[in-house]
C-alpha cells in the first residue's frame, strides 16, 4: 500500500473520538467567555460600545481580527487532515484592508498629530493583553488539532496562533480606546503576529506525531 493510500484512508476513518471540528466548537465558546470575562474584569469593557467602537468608524478595529479569527479557523481545522492543503492566498486579505487603513489614516492625519497616533497611550498593554487573551483560545485550537494527523505541525499552529490571535484581539477591541488606524493595525497586527509565532512554536512540539 502506498503511503498517500494509507493518509487517505486515516483520513477518512471513522473513530470513536470526537472529530477535531467537534471537539473545537466544544472548547471554544468557553474559551472566548473566560478571555472576555479575563479582560472585563482586568482590563474593563468600554462603554458605550454603541456610540464609540460600534461607530462606522470605529467598527474595523473590531470587525477585521473577528474576521481574520472567523476565516483562519476551518484553515487551521483543516490541516488536522492528512494530505489536506490550506490555501492562505485569500486571507491576504486581511493585511491588505488593515493597510489600505492605514494608508487613508496617514494621509488624512494632520502631520503633527501622526506620531502621537501611532504611538498612542498603551502600547505595551496592547502587546501583552492581546497574546495573553489569545492563550485559551489557542490551547483550544491545538487541543482540538491533536484529534487529527496534523502532516505539518509548525504551519498548523501558525493559523491557529492567526485563528486564536484574531479572536482575541477582537476581545480586546471591547476594551481599547485607542480608536486610529495608525495605532490599531500596527499594534494589534503585532500581537496577533506575536500569536501566531507562539502557535508555531507549540504547534511543531505538541502536534508533531
Amino acid at each position: 500500500m502506498k503511503t498517500d493510500d494509507l493518509l487517505n484512508m486515516l483520513g477518512s476513518d471513522r473513530v470513536a473520538e470526537p472529530l477535531p471540528g467537534a471537539v473545537l466548537w466544544r472548547l471554544l465558546l468557553p474559551a472566548a467567555l473566560f478571555s472576555f470575562a479575563a479582560m472585563a474584569v482586568g482590563l474593563g469593557v468600554r462603554f458605550p460600545l454603541s456610540q464609540t467602537l460600534l461607530s462606522p468608524e470605529v467598527l474595523p478595529k473590531l470587525a477585521l481580527p473577528l474576521l481574520l479569527g472567523i476565516l483562519a479557523a476551518p484553515l487551521a481545522l483543516r490541516l488536522a487532515q492528512p494530505l489536506a492543503r490550506a490555501r492562505l492566498a485569500w486571507l491576504w486579505i486581511i493585511p491588505m484592508l488593515g493597510l489600505g487603513l492605514l494608508v487613508f489614516a496617514y494621509l488624512t492625519t494632520p502631520s503633527q498629530a501622526r506620531m502621537m497616533e501611532f504611538t498612542g497611550k498603551t502600547i505595551l498593554p496592547c502587546l501583552v493583553s492581546i497574546p495573553a487573551l489569545s492563550v485559551p483560545l489557542l490551547a483550544a485550537f491545538l487541543v482540538a488539532l491533536r484529534r487529527g494527523a496534523v502532516m505539518a505541525p509548525m504551519r498548523a499552529g501558525l493559523i491557529a496562533g492567526l485563528a486564536a490571535g484574531g479572536l482575541g484581539t477582537a476581545i480586546y477591541a471591547l476594551h481599547c480606546t485607542e480608536d486610529s488606524p495608525l495605532f490599531y493595525v500596527t499594534w494589534y497586527g503585532a500581537g496577533i503576529a506575536i500569536t501566531a509565532g507562539l502557535g508555531a512554536l507549540i504547534g511543531r512540539s505538541v502536534l508533531r506525531w
